[in-house]
């Protein structure tokens, strides 16, 4: 399987916003919120916001169909004196479930870390499940005494350095967009444009 990773394209919006919602949707969350996924409304703001990073923005493609994305943006870590430190977040990572486990996610994840290193970006910190991330180089963030803005640690909540020692002495709090805590009314309006598409890609009748 090739898997042929380059930056999003204008032309690529609809698809990609389509996909993340295929990738992330849960019939328990429509009980739950009233939308199976809010991720690709995520994805839509993000894009507008001043802390989007353009040049981390990586499309997933086999055999000309696109079949996952990785954002990124910009977040800081709240040192003790008051300070910020610049440190990048991503999210949303998303792949078709048809082309989950196949190898896709890890592509895009290495090829984004090695992308954002080359840029000069120091590290990443981000929540996430605690069992995947770790291959990639991700440790807890409490080892590098970095809380989130609660003073909480726990296993989801993750760090990795791009440059050696770049959160060396950063002691602080973790502050991601504001757009993360997404308002689900908002998502719900949003997604009616895409109600046209089941799931699996069917269009209903």
């Amino acid at each position: 399987m090739n898997i042929i990773l380059r930056l999003e394209q204008e032309k690529d919006i609809n698809s990609v916003e389509q996909l993340t919602r295929k990738a992330f949707w849960s019939d328990e969350r429509v009980e739950k919120i009233g939308i199976g996924c809010d991720e690709h409304y995520l994805a839509h703001t993000l894009r507008l916001a001043p802390e989007f990073v353009k040049e981390l923005n990586f499309v997933a493609e086999i055999d000309g169909e696109l079949v996952g994305n990785i954002m990124y943006s910009l977040a800081h870590v709240e040192l003790e004196d008051g300070s910020l430190h610049e440190v990048l977040n991503f999210g949303p990572l998303s792949v078709l479930p048809s082309f989950q486990k196949r190898g896709v996610g890890s592509a895009l994840m290495r090829h984004s870390l090695e992308v954002a290193k080359r840029l000069g970006y120091g590290a990443v910190i981000f929540f996430g499940h605690p069992t995947y991330y770790p291959r990639f180089g991700f440790k807890e963030a409490k080892e590098f005494h970095i809380t989130t803005i609660e003073g909480k640690n726990f296993p989801a909540f993750m760090a990795m350095e791009l440059i050696e020692g770049d959160l060396a002495d950063k002691q602080g709090k973790f502050y991601e967009s504001p757009l993360f805590e997404v308002n689900s009314k908002e998502a719900v309006l949003y997604d009616k444009q895409f109600q046209n598409f089941l799931i699996d890609g069917e269009v209903n009748d």
